[in-house]
């Protein structure tokens, strides 16, 4: 699961499995209901929480800062796809859990964002 960093030998580099991911967001959303993100930032006791029960539950070794990290991640795809839906010719279809889109706009789009396509037809 953890790769050295090219590089730097003494570092590893946290893959985060789909399962992980959501696991993490449930933890994270009872650290919300519990009062524990003030003025929209997670206290540094809810990254260490959720990096511990990662690595009990996944048994990987999970730190805070691979949590903040991948938060980080999580919330630029989000950001993205909620781009996407807005535009015209695009929609979400609840049941995949994906983006759906005309193949006319679809074309278009990744004529003119060919980096997005990762964000395009594809189940979460």
């Amino acid at each position: 699961m953890e790769q050295p960093i090219e590089g730097n030998s003494s570092k590893k580099q946290h893959r985060w499995t789909k399962p992980m991911s959501r696991r993490l967001l449930e933890i994270l959303a009872k650290e919300v209901k519990k009062g524990n993100r003030p003025n929209n930032t997670f206290k540094t006791s809810s990254f260490t929480l959720a990096a511990m029960r990662i690595s009990e539950e996944f048994g990987v070794k999970c730190l805070p800062d691979h949590v903040d990290n991948h938060l980080k991640t999580l919330r630029n795809s989000w950001t993205m796809i909620y781009k996407l839906r807005g535009n015209s010719g695009f929609g979400w279809d609840e049941n995949l859990k994906m983006i759906t889109a005309s193949p006319k706009a679809y074309t278009a789009y990744l004529s003119a964002h060919p980096t997005n396509d990762k964000y395009l037809n594809k189940k979460n």
